[in-house]
């Protein structure tokens, strides 16, 4: 197992949590990944170095130019991670950089077509918007191949109480999400649905 690119940055998952999505991706070796929010590319990196050489990710993020036309209301404060100078620094000059494809969209109207149901793991960290949250976790459901694993950033944290409210409202109402579970210690929710 690898872990690349260490440093932490805000808006970036801690590095127990990146420890524990790099040893996800290296145990379970997912050929197709598709991540929600690439923000600096770190998560994206890690899950790459790990997945194996043959694994794909994509990685969707929403551009700059699209802040002001997004499907549901952003939170104030999401604005700064959608304000970069490019989305994915951490991985575009390294080795696995032929591995990642990185796409461009609001999340709530991006043409998931060509990927739906060919995802093994899926990796939600978009906006942390409760309308968002619900909508990406639909999406995740759709890429989800049989047998998929999904992970959510930012369950159970103060900041973004959107995440866990539409997460426990979602293992309430889809049987195929009942199974979420909070890893102790993290931000991290995970769920294989059936």
């Amino acid at each position: 197992m690898n872990v690349l690119q260490a440093t932490f940055a805000d808006g970036n998952v801690s590095l127990i949590e990146l420890l524990i999505i790099a040893q996800i991706a290296a145990k379970r070796r997912p050929a197709h990944i598709f991540e929600i929010g690439t923000f600096d590319g770190r998560t994206t990196l890690n899950l790459a170095a790990n997945a194996g050489a043959e694994s794909r990710v994509w990685t969707l993020d929403l551009p700059e130019d699209q802040l002001s036309s997004t499907v549901y209301a952003l939170q104030s404060h999401e604005e700064g991670f959608v304000r970069k100078q490019r989305s994915g620094a951490r991985f575009s000059d390294t080795e696995f950089a032929s591995q990642i494809t990185q796409l461009y969209g609001d999340s709530a109207h991006f043409d998931i077509s060509p990927y739906r149901q060919k995802m093994d793991l899926i990796f939600v960290d978009g906006s942390h918007a409760y309308e968002y949250v619900l909508n990406d976790t639909r999406v995740a459901l759709e890429l989800a191949r049989p047998g998929a694993t999904i992970l959510w950033h930012d369950y159970d944290h103060g900041q973004w109480p959107g995440v866990t409210r539409a997460l426990n409202d979602f293992r309430k109402q889809e049987p195929r999400l009942a199974g979420i579970y909070h890893v102790e210690g993290t931000t991290l929710a995970i769920a294989t649905p059936g």
